[in-house]
This record gives structure tokens, sequence and C-alpha cells, in this order.
């Protein structure tokens, strides 16, 4: 199943208690997807300037926000930071005790987080000689976007994937740059207004809980089988691109 939870910041200057705030919820957010998987948490946290903050362990979100390391890479927090990408993990594939496994995950400049399942990622890795490094399927998605030059050549080859997925990911080489898939699993962005930041968590009920429903809040109109591009110039000014793969290991659909 997994949790995909975390925060877009949009390029402003914000004071120490509106960064403080972000970084309470986005803990806050965290510790609630563990609904979604105990099996291993993380977060990265990536700047503008390409340097990233990657902190996972085995085990739940719960645990995870009490070890020191982990109060040492959310206090990194800053005007120079892009966006916060978190992860609860619900093993299916590779163990939780080989974190390489766990996520977010970087491949190459790529640092992301994903949920669900692709059935064929291992002939898929052959089929267009990606490296690897980790147990698990999704690693394919990262990898993929690694060695696409454009997005058309990574959604193009994208199609040939099977099975399950929603995902969020960035480049360190253009970390301004925040790539959301929402495919055919739960995935909901909400932007807030007072702090110019999109946050997301899989399921809606998160987010009603730590920013609740405001005049400064307003849900993102994200369809399922969208490829979303947001730039931290302005998060509200997207662009979506449909995505084609094969759910459920039988037809290729999109819906937008």
């Amino acid at each position: 199943m997994c949790g995909l939870t975390g925060v877009l910041l949009q390029k402003q200057r914000r004071r120490k208690t509106e960064l403080h705030e972000i970084g309470c919820a986005a803990t806050e957010l965290l510790l609630l997807n563990q609904a979604r998987g105990k099996d291993a948490a993380g977060l990265a946290m990536v700047r503008r300037d390409g340097a990233y903050s990657l902190f996972k362990r085995p085990g739940p979100a719960a645990n995870l926000v009490m070890e020191e390391k982990y109060s040492e890479v959310i206090e990194r927090l800053d005007n120079r930071t892009t966006c916060i990408l978190g992860h609860t993990r619900l093993k299916t594939r590779g163990t939780e005790m080989n974190s390489t496994n766990n996520h977010p995950i970087r491949a190459g400049d790529v640092i992301g987080a994903a949920a669900g399942t692709i059935s064929n990622a291992d002939a898929l890795f052959r089929r267009y000689h990606l490296p690897r490094f980790a147990e698990v399927d999704s690693e394919f998605i990262f990898r993929l976007a690694d060695n696409s030059e454009r997005i058309d050549m990574f959604l193009s080859r994208l199609k040939n994937a099977r099975g399950a997925m929603s995902a969020i990911f960035t480049k360190i080489t253009s970390p301004d740059t925040i790539y959301v898939i929402k495919g055919n699993r739960p995935l909901n962005l909400w932007y807030h207004k007072r702090f110019r930041a999109v946050f997301y968590s899989s399921e809606e009920w998160p987010l009603l809980r730590v920013i609740g429903k405001s005049a400064d809040v307003v849900p993102l109109d994200v369809p399922p089988f969208t490829l979303s591009v947001f730039r931290t110039d302005d998060l509200l000014d997207f662009r979506q691109h449909d995505v084609f793969f094969i759910p459920g290991g039988w037809r290729s659909y999109s819906w937008s």
C-alpha cells in the first residue's frame, strides 16, 4: 500500500516561525501516513542548490521521527528548500532491512518516492538497459526518469509498465521542478495560500487533520493518470500530461 506525503515549497522568504510550522506539518503528515505502511519510513529534503538530506530506516514513522538524525534533517528546512518528500512503506518486494529498498530513493540525479507495484519491472530494467541497485520494482520509475532526456521520452517508455503506481520525484540538477505522477494509487494535493506551499498525502484525511479546510487551503485538481509538473516560482501554474501504463495487468488506460 505505502504512503506518500510531503510538501512542495514555492520560492519566497518565510519567517522562522512559518518554517517551523511547515516542518511540524510535514512530520504530522508522515506520522498519519504510517497507517499505510509500518515496515519502513523515510524523508528527503532537497535544496535549490541541489544539496539534499536523506534519512530512512526500517520500522514505523513513529520510530523514525524520534531519532536525533530526523530532527537534524527537519531543522535544515529553510528558504532554500524546494521540497520535502516523505514515505511510509508496506513492503512487497525487497527486505526493509536493506536501506536501499526503502524510500525515498536516489537513482542517479533523481530523488523520489512511490506507492504501488510494477509487476514487469525486471523485464523493463533489461529492456531499457537501466542500472539497478535495489530489489524494489519502484526504482524503475526513478531510473527511467534519470535516463530520459525529455518528458515525452519518459512517458513513452512508462507506457510499457504494468501494475499500479503514484510517485513524486525531483532532480538534484533541477530541484526547482517537481514531478507528480498520480496514477491508480490515491494521492491528494492541497495548496496553502499563507505558506505558499503544496501539502500532499496519499489519503485526504491526514490533510484534513493537519492543515484543515479553510479559506487558506485550495485542493488542487490533479486527476488520476496524469503527470503534473510543478515549478517553485509559482506552484499554482503547473502543467499536466496524460500518463499511460497497464493497470491491473490487462489493458492500457488513461484518464485525464
